[in-house]
């Protein structure tokens, strides 16, 4: 089964691994505790992310003039910049991201009364988590412990008080989003406040859906049936791209690509284009050729309008 956080892999164009230290520390702290972090939690704090660098073609405003010996976060060559997940966030977002050792030491610790806050919300189902805080400690960001692979998220804010509940991998996700595509950001170790400049002027991360013309979608087993249909209609390859699964390539002879990442259980379909017409035409295709038979979803703007062309509609 592919994880809940593959639809980030996709918009960050993330090549996901382990981060063995950090795989180390969850597994020596389980041996010791007796408890287990949910799954998609322990993901999110000991993956690898390698993302491919090109030259930069974006004009970018410099948010603060770095620091004297500014340095990019992780390991960057002429090729890639691999970087652990839990400090890509930080790239990205103004808050403060509770380390590991933090979050499972309150993993261990975790009660239902020991929350910093009025009134928890109603109809939990265990104890919550602190991790996550805004810039300015306005929010403040709690997952629950309720046995689920990809728990829920509850988020505080001092005046407005408890907001609906969310997945784990939706929250996460939508705060990239935010950074990604709302507030035009490149990651702030190349266009930001402790930014290399000197470096990232001549390249910087890949982000191909700056356009906001994408749509997505989950479904079970990709057939075999469904990718000679596609691979006969498009230019395509595969390659192996994590742990049991496999990156299919469809593209047009130029706009727009379709990618899916499937393994034995599951699929999940990436559809891009530069036009709106090039994203029809691919998510028709997927339809009528690939058999994808799950709802489209649209995270944007420019996606809902695609999704108006197809005759379909999804709430943002």
């Amino acid at each position: 089964m592919l994880s809940p956080l593959q639809p980030l892999y996709l918009l960050l164009v993330v090549e996901p691994s382990t981060c063995p230290e950090r795989l180390r520390e969850v597994e020596a702290w389980e041996a010791r505790s007796g408890r287990s972090l949910p799954a998609v939690v322990r993901e999110f704090f000991t993956r690898l992310a390698t993302i491919p660098m090109a030259p930069n073609e974006y004009q970018r405003r410099v948010w603060n003039a770095p620091e004297p010996g500014a340095v990019i976060v992780g390991r960057v060559t002429d090729d890639e910049w691999e970087v652990p997940l839990p400090d890509l966030w930080a790239e990205y977002r103004d808050g403060t991201l509770e380390t590991l050792t933090s979050v499972l030491t309150a993993v261990e610790r975790a009660t239902g009364d020991e929350l910093d806050v009025p009134t928890p919300p109603s109809a939990l189902h265990g104890p919550l988590v602190y991790f996550q805080t805004d810039v300015m400690r306005q929010w403040r960001v709690f997952f629950e412990l309720d046995g689920s692979r990809d728990p829920p998220v509850h988020e505080h804010h001092r005046d407005r008080g408890w907001s609906p509940p969310r997945s784990f991998s939706s929250w996460l996700f939508d705060a990239f989003l935010d950074g990604y595509l709302h507030q035009d950001m490149v990651p702030y170790s190349f266009w930001g406040k402790n930014a290399d400049l000197a470096r990232s002027e001549a390249a910087c991360p890949v982000q191909p859906f700056r356009n906001g013309r994408w749509l997505r979608a989950s479904q079970g087993p990709f057939s075999a049936e469904a990718h000679a249909a596609l691979k006969e209609r498009f230019s395509s390859y595969s390659r192996v791209y994590a742990t049991k699964a496999t990156l299919h390539d469809f593209s047009l002879a130029e706009g727009g690509w379709l990618w899916i990442v499937a393994d034995e259980d599951s699929s999940e379909w990436w559809i891009a284009g530069e036009t709106n017409e090039h994203v029809v035409e691919l998510a028709r295709a997927a339809r009528d050729l690939g058999q994808l038979t799950a709802p489209l979803v649209a995270d944007t703007p420019e996606g809902a309008a695609v999704l108006e062309l197809l005759g379909a509609t999804v709430p943002l």
